[in-house]
């Protein structure tokens, strides 16, 4: 149990990890073009993870992972 405001005025309520974690989400910067090109990698990896890898689709997920990141980065 919280022990009692000596003072009766409502306490500030704390940071969050959550709050903290957006407020730097919305400082971020742009990659440069390794840091998109790395992003994109890691994002077709896991579409074609989705498909359990399943052969002859890469293209395919790579061009996916591009629009996905760069709609995300323009929504910056």
């Amino acid at each position: 149990m919280a022990k009692p405001n000596p003072k009766g005025r409502a306490k500030k309520p704390r940071k969050t990890l959550a709050s903290s974690t957006a407020k730097r989400a919305k400082q971020m910067v742009r990659p440069d073009a390794a840091g998109r090109q790395q992003m994109i990698a890691e994002a077709a990896y896991y579409i074609a993870e989705e498909r359990n890898f399943t052969a002859g689709n890469e293209v395919a997920d790579w061009l996916q992972a591009e629009r996905d990141i760069d709609a995300r980065l323009a929504a910056q």
